[in-house]
């Protein structure tokens, strides 16, 4: 078995590892893969409920077709009423191996996670992104800031508030991002320039708009927050915090930007709170969010 630190160094996708929300749950999914006798088949949350013992949330069907789709085992076949009741063409034996492989990893994470955590969920917790060339061993111990991001958006009932400069048009951030409206979970961006941006933010800011089924567009938000001084030309005031904040219980505050490299190769550092420190945040982004201009998609 693999352990610790050849997880973090590969380039594995850790998705289902991190978002299924039970383990016997990655070895049922395995288990009906490989016992598939075509090799492929279309599936969807209700089918797959049906031939299981334990049953998909609607978290755990988005992190599993989301996983399978990054593996590039799987395509979209069908639009749903959300993004988990979405239907999906799936290679049944690539996908088996997947699901294996994302098995071993969750209990390699659970290990190496359960050498630093407390017996209590604390307040505030270090998430990271290392270069890949960084392998030493007290890393295990810090949280992936990008499965930290995808589990915060994923868990989100309500509302998602995110503020962030700089966003690259990823198919996968763009669409966790485009899954929570089109889920029923209301959505507010602060960013900045969308005027004068790189065309990378206005890409990714109309494809989250393009990913939600137009039905569900009116739960997206933008607002942009940036102005300079009249007289110098120069910049009065932007967006420059990166936070992402999921019904006011979970909060991430750190210098990531929503971008390839600030998510997979960058030195990336910031905190998940919980508890009264993140209704202070909520409060905060709110006040700043009502006080931008508001942006009308698509740009």
């Amino acid at each position: 078995m693999t352990h610790g630190n050849e997880w973090f160094d590969s380039e594995m996708d850790f998705t289902i590892a991190r978002g299924v929300s039970d383990a016997k749950l990655l070895l049922a999914l395995r288990d009906y893969f490989t016992g598939c006798s075509e090799q492929n088949i279309e599936v969807d949350r209700a089918k797959l409920n049906r031939s299981l013992d334990a049953e998909l949330t609607k978290s755990d069907a988005e992190s599993l077709f989301t996983g399978l789709v990054l593996s590039r085992v799987a395509n979209q076949k069908r639009r749903g009423r959300s993004f988990a009741d979405y239907s999906f063409m799936v290679e049944c034996e690539p996908a088996a191996r997947v699901l294996e492989t994302q098995r071993i990893a969750r209990a390699a994470l659970e290990e190496a996670r359960t050498k630093s955590w407390r017996s209590q969920t604390p307040d505030a917790e270090l998430t990271a992104t290392f270069p890949p060339e960084i392998t030493d061993e007290v890393l295990t111990n810090v949280r992936p800031l990008s499965d930290d991001l995808r589990t915060l958006f994923f868990g989100a009932d309500s509302l998602v508030r995110i503020a962030n400069p700089y966003f690259d048009p990823n198919p996968s951030v763009v669409g966790d991002i485009a899954s929570l409206a089109n889920r029923g979970v209301k959505t507010k961006i602060l960013t900045r320039e969308t005027n004068s941006a790189s065309l990378n933010l206005v890409s990714a800011l109309n494809s989250v708009y393009e990913g939600i089924d137009p039905p569900n567009r009116h739960r997206l938000k933008v607002r942009d927050l940036y102005e300079r001084d009249g007289e110098t030309g120069r910049q009065a005031y932007a967006t420059h915090a990166k936070i992402a904040i999921a019904d006011s219980e979970v909060c991430y505050i750190g210098s990531a930007n929503l971008t390839d490299t600030s998510l997979s190769n960058n030195f990336e550092l910031g905190v998940l709170l919980r508890g009264e420190n993140v209704k202070v945040a909520t409060e905060v982004f709110d006040t700043v969010f009502d006080f931008a201009r508001e942006v009308k998609l698509p740009i």
